[in-house]
């Protein structure tokens, strides 16, 4: 059997996939790809389901999206934060300590801890990340004149941050006002940090590294001992909003929610720090704020930017889920007619939010803002007195630092023996998963000896290998696939794989549907496409795979960016550890670049006492039908 996948085929599935998804066939599986790719500005709503266990079955899979996006996946082992306060400053009724926490060794997030005084906890607390201010967590802006209402023109968006932090302590919070990285005191590392495709696709991203030093500012207030570590709050604006909407989705910490001015399906963040690798391929950050539920949130929008359609699109959307839920009543929108904004109106109801559902008082009178004076000179981390630690890392250091720190957690999962392959599998298949953005069916009973050689349109020898395997007495199947054209520069631009499946999924995706339609088969990989197949057969083991590995040297960077991307697909895994996982059917790699590489892989096999190979040498049709024989 001939089966040949061409390019106006696969387009002409989509209109189908479409009407799949629209009618809810779809819902629990979002990883539906488009014929024209999404980008941040593409409008994207999701369907809510009508079924609570459908729902919890969804919100699991987004969480563990986000976390692999994030390169978080599984979670790092958390170093000491070993907190120092650098500076103080006081008012009548509350105080503020200038922080600095180490979130991974070398690396230190700097930020002013707000508190009250005169009063007596604990107090519930309040983490707040920054948007794209200039002067982030220190931004003073005046206020303007109180808006007209819609539908008269927005007023301008202005933003006083340094009053959240201490009109919340007035009001009998701890909040901790964090650093953005490259903003403020938080600059040893730019704002451009793993702007690349390469640290993608080892799943290291600006968005991951803020949301890992959003997970740990958490870990810092919750072990003040003023702080009720049950009564936890998030609220930020612009990219604070993306920020605290993604860390209310993976942290159950936070009990209650404001994202100010950015929950919308019109516009997702166009920032490296709100689109990391695989985020919201399939979903949206409507569907993302929606993972919160039944928690308290309150979604603040803005008449005049990409949140003007909230309470009539968005807000009814999220409302449901909380409807679902049993928790209509724990969602909430107000509107103000601003621009972009954390304009005092949008203050105040975000106070009065956080005092009706962590201090129990649902009077807004309670939580009016009052004028704040403070010395913006007083409130930085370092100084000439305080200076930053020698040790910081630079840019380098810091991606380095995560590199080594993913190599190291692999290491402690490599098996030894057989019995180690599901720990490792359990681990990194995730990963895979995630990053190739691939739907594995229900496999059919495997029946027969069938063979499925994995080919690429124009290469002579996918024919062949599959004629000599049906010399030798095979059943055998071809699946010829087109060659990837989409370049590295294409696939970052826009943050294409943020939003899209990439090509690369797109065709383990088509041997992964050939491999479970009809009970499954061992399979052989040539040239490009042997890659394709080794990473279809860690998602479906039901026979050996023979890999072409084309020549590629796995330690070279490069070459993996280049043929081998999808988003931190290598955040944990790398080629070894994908192959080992194949280990227990039968995997043996052939055209192999780099003999050291290859020797420790052949003597982890041998060690486990696998059915499997990695050599330099190329693929011969005859050593793949004695290993058949055998089997």
């Amino acid at each position: 059997m001939h089966i040949k996948i061409t390019r106006s085929q696969a387009y002409r599935l989509i209109p189908l996939a479409l009407a799949l998804l629209a009618s809810g066939a779809l819902q629990e599986n979002a990883m539906t790809q488009t014929l024209t790719p999404r980008d941040t500005n593409t409008h994207h709503l999701f369907t809510p389901p009508s079924d609570r266990a459908v729902w919890d079955r969804r919100v699991k899979e987004l969480r563990e999206q986000i976390i692999v996006s994030a390169g978080l996946h599984p979670m790092p082992v958390k170093t000491p934060l070993n907190p120092q306060i650098t500076g103080h400053s006081e008012g009548v009724d509350f105080t503020v300590d200038n922080v600095e926490i180490e979130t991974v060794p070398g690396f230190y997030l700097c930020g002013n801890l707000y508190k009250p005084k005169g009063k007596k906890g604990p107090f519930p607390a309040i983490v707040n990340p920054h948007g794209h201010w200039a002067q982030g967590r220190l931004t003073r802006e005046p206020d303007v004149q109180k808006a007209d209402p819609a539908p008269a023109v927005p007023s301008p968006g202005k933003a006083d941050l340094v009053a959240i932090g201490v009109n919340l302590a007035r009001q009998g919070f701890v909040v901790f006002a964090y650093d953005m990285l490259g903003y403020v005191d938080t600059n040893q590392v730019s704002h451009t940090f793993a702007g690349n495709l390469s640290a993608w696709n080892h799943g290291i991203s600006l968005m991951g590294f803020q949301l890992w030093n959003s997970i740990r500012a958490v870990d810092y207030v919750c072990s003040l001992k003023d702080v009720d570590s049950k009564r936890i709050g998030a609220t930020g604006a612009s990219g604070g909003g993306t920020q605290t909407f993604l860390l209310c989705a993976v942290d159950r910490r936070i009990k209650v929610a404001v994202p100010v001015n950015m929950v919308s399906a019109d516009m997702q963040g166009g920032c490296l720090c709100e689109n990391g690798p695989g985020l919201r391929v399939g979903t949206d950050n409507v569907e993302i704020a929606a993972m919160f539920a039944p928690k308290p949130m309150l979604l603040v929008a803005a008449t005049g930017d990409w949140t003007k359609n909230v309470p009539t699109v968005e807000e009814p959307t999220i409302k449901s889920i909380y409807t679902l839920c049993g928790a209509e009543n724990h969602v909430a929108v107000q509107q103000f007619n601003y621009e972009h904004n954390y304009n005092i109106e949008s203050r105040e109801a975000m106070y009065a939010w956080f005092g009706k559902w962590l201090q129990f008082d649902s009077n807004p009178g309670h939580y009016r803002e009052q004028a704040v004076d403070l010395d913006l000179s007083h409130m930085r981390v370092w100084s000439s007195t305080h200076p930053r630690p020698a040790n910081a890392l630079d840019e380098p250091g810091l991606e380095r630092y995560l590199r080594e720190r993913s190599s190291t957690r692999l290491l402690t999962l490599l098996p030894k023996d057989m019995f180690g392959v599901s720990k490792l599998s359990k681990a990194i298949m995730p990963n895979v998963r995630h990053a190739l953005a691939v739907d594995v069916p229900v496999l059919a009973q495997r029946t027969g000896n069938s063979v499925l050689v994995v080919g690429v349109e124009g290469d002579d020898r996918t024919d062949e290998v599959a004629k000599e395997l049906k010399m030798s007495g095979r059943t055998v199947k071809t699946l010829i696939l087109p060659i990837i054209t989409i370049d590295t520069n294409q696939l970052w631009d826009g943050f294409y794989s943020c939003y899209n499946r990439v090509p690369l999924g797109d065709r383990v995706q088509a041997i992964v549907d050939e491999l479970t339609r009809d009970g499954g088969t061992d399979m052989v990989g040539v040239g490009p496409a042997g890659m394709w197949a080794l990473l279809a057969r860690s998602l479906v083991k039901n026979g050996s795979v023979f890999v072409d590995m084309d020549g590629l040297d796995p330690t070279d960077d490069q070459a993996l960016t280049e043929r081998c991307y999808a988003p931190s697909l290598f955040s944990i895994a790398d080629l070894s550890s994908i192959a080992l996982v194949c280990a227990p059917t039968g995997v043996y790699l052939y055209n192999l670049k780099g003999d050291v590489w290859t020797t420790n892989l052949s003597n982890n096999l041998l060690r486990m006492s696998a059915h499997g190979i990695a050599s330099v040498k190329p693929m011969e049709t005859d050593s793949i039908i004695d290993v058949l024989r055998k089997n």
